[in-house]
Protein backbone atom coordinates (compact mmCIF):
# COMPACT_ATOMS: atom_id res chain seq x y z
CA UNK A 1 0.00 0.00 0.00
CA UNK A 2 1.59 3.57 -1.00
CA UNK A 3 1.51 6.85 1.20
CA UNK A 4 -0.49 9.99 -0.58
CA UNK A 5 0.70 12.92 -0.16
CA UNK A 6 -1.43 16.35 -1.41
CA UNK A 7 0.61 19.40 -1.69
CA UNK A 8 -1.16 22.74 -0.82
CA UNK A 9 -0.44 26.77 -1.86
CA UNK A 10 2.24 27.54 -3.61
CA UNK A 11 3.96 24.12 -3.55
CA UNK A 12 1.13 22.30 -6.35
CA UNK A 13 3.32 24.28 -9.06
CA UNK A 14 6.41 22.60 -8.29
CA UNK A 15 5.29 19.26 -7.44
CA UNK A 16 3.86 16.02 -9.73
CA UNK A 17 0.48 15.70 -10.41
CA UNK A 18 -2.10 15.04 -7.23
CA UNK A 19 -2.69 12.92 -6.02
CA UNK A 20 1.13 11.27 -5.34
CA UNK A 21 2.01 8.36 -4.16
CA UNK A 22 4.64 6.76 -2.70
CA UNK A 23 6.25 4.06 -1.14
CA UNK A 24 5.71 3.85 2.60
CA UNK A 25 8.56 3.35 4.72
CA UNK A 26 11.47 4.02 3.06
CA UNK A 27 11.97 7.81 3.15
CA UNK A 28 11.28 10.67 5.29
CA UNK A 29 8.56 13.59 4.21
CA UNK A 30 11.51 15.64 4.31
CA UNK A 31 13.78 13.01 1.66
CA UNK A 32 10.75 13.05 -0.33
CA UNK A 33 10.08 17.22 -0.86
CA UNK A 34 13.55 18.61 -0.60
CA UNK A 35 13.89 19.57 -4.47
CA UNK A 36 10.42 20.70 -4.20
CA UNK A 37 11.18 22.73 -0.77
CA UNK A 38 14.35 24.06 -2.99
CA UNK A 39 12.14 24.94 -5.76
CA UNK A 40 9.89 26.87 -4.00
CA UNK A 41 11.54 28.95 -1.48
CA UNK A 42 9.75 28.12 1.21
CA UNK A 43 9.36 26.20 3.90
CA UNK A 44 6.00 23.60 5.02
CA UNK A 45 4.47 21.91 7.53
CA UNK A 46 3.80 18.31 7.46
CA UNK A 47 0.01 16.89 8.72
CA UNK A 48 -0.37 13.03 8.26
CA UNK A 49 -3.37 12.08 9.11
CA UNK A 50 -4.62 15.09 10.64
CA UNK A 51 -1.80 15.74 12.87
CA UNK A 52 1.09 17.77 12.47
CA UNK A 53 4.67 16.05 12.32
CA UNK A 54 8.40 16.77 11.86
CA UNK A 55 9.72 16.56 8.06
CA UNK A 56 12.18 13.37 9.91
CA UNK A 57 8.66 11.50 10.40
CA UNK A 58 8.94 8.14 7.54
CA UNK A 59 5.28 7.70 6.56
CA UNK A 60 3.67 3.93 6.85
CA UNK A 61 1.43 2.30 5.03
CA UNK A 62 -2.27 4.28 4.26
CA UNK A 63 -0.74 7.47 5.56
CA UNK A 64 -2.24 10.61 4.01
CA UNK A 65 0.04 13.87 3.93
CA UNK A 66 -0.74 17.55 3.42
CA UNK A 67 2.12 19.67 2.90
CA UNK A 68 0.96 23.18 4.02
CA UNK A 69 3.21 25.74 3.46
CA UNK A 70 4.57 27.95 5.82
CA UNK A 71 2.50 31.56 5.46
CA UNK A 72 5.12 34.58 5.79
CA UNK A 73 4.35 38.81 5.62
CA UNK A 74 6.09 41.24 5.68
Amino acid sequence: MAVTIRLLGLFRQYGPPEPWEVAAGERSIGELLAEIEEKAHAGYIPIVNGERKSKTYVPAEGDEIKIMPLVTGG
